[in-house]
């Protein structure tokens, strides 16, 4: 169970990495040419950088899925329950969104450096940095922090591994955007990834999560 663990979590990073690596990519030609790169090359690069990542890490859900009880991981129609679940987790997410402009807004925490970052390479790349932001950045994040990295972590049938996963997933996640250094913000990222986790966990069917996380990227980007 400890080598299977620690060999899919070697694969989580190693994939993490790429993921960093294909954003660095689709940005380059924007970057490098101050603004200057044509729209059809900038969405070309992000469609075939972000398909082969995409197709990659959804291999690996799958495969991951495959040595497990995947009974509860599977696609779930939209029905009254899933919407009143969904609409219960987007109020929960723009609450915490709420919560971290408040502690911002009265000085307790500054604005994260990894949210000024963003926004200093939007003024000079906004089609790339939208591309990655709305479209490929929370179906990969997804199939990374929760599709994969909650199913490294053995019996997730199970109600208490589930648990452990969730909790995990969710630090990790707070961890991708910020560090231990700046606690505010970390413990508002890791709810984030908690709400988005406890929705892969409730519903069993990622794009559930998916959803809400492109919902909560969207709004970063309008505000």
């Amino acid at each position: 169970m400890i080598k299977t663990t620690l060999k899919r979590l070697g694969i989580v990073f190693l994939l993490f990495l790429a993921y960093s690596y294909a954003e660095y990519m689709v940005l380059v030609p924007t970057l490098r040419s101050h603004g200057r790169a044509g729209t059809l090359v900038v969405a070309g690069l992000f469609t075939v950088v972000f398909g082969i990542l995409l197709l990659l890490l959804w291999r690996t859900y799958q495969w991951f899925l495959s040595k497990e009880d995947a009974a509860h991981w599977h696609r779930k129609p939209l029905d009254l329950k899933m919407v009143g679940f969904e609409a219960l987790m987007v109020l929960l997410m723009y609450g915490v969104q709420i919560a971290g402009g408040l502690l911002q807004a009265r000085g307790a925490t500054s604005e994260p450096a990894n949210q000024s970052s963003l926004m200093a390479i939007m003024q000079q790349a906004p089609l790339a940095m939208t591309l990655i932001a709305c479209v490929g950045g929370p179906a990969v994040e997804e199939l990374l922090f929760r599709g994969l990295l909650m199913h490294s972590f053995p019996h997730q049938e199970k109600i208490g591994w589930r648990v452990v996963a969730v909790i995990l997933s969710s630090m990790v996640f707070g961890l991708a955007h910020t560090s231990f250094t700046d606690p505010l913000n970390w413990a508002i990222y890791s709810a984030l990834g908690a709400v988005f986790a406890l929705t892969y966990a409730y519903t069993g069917d990622i794009r559930y999560s998916m959803f809400l996380h492109f919902l909560n990227n969207l709004a970063a980007l309008m505000l």
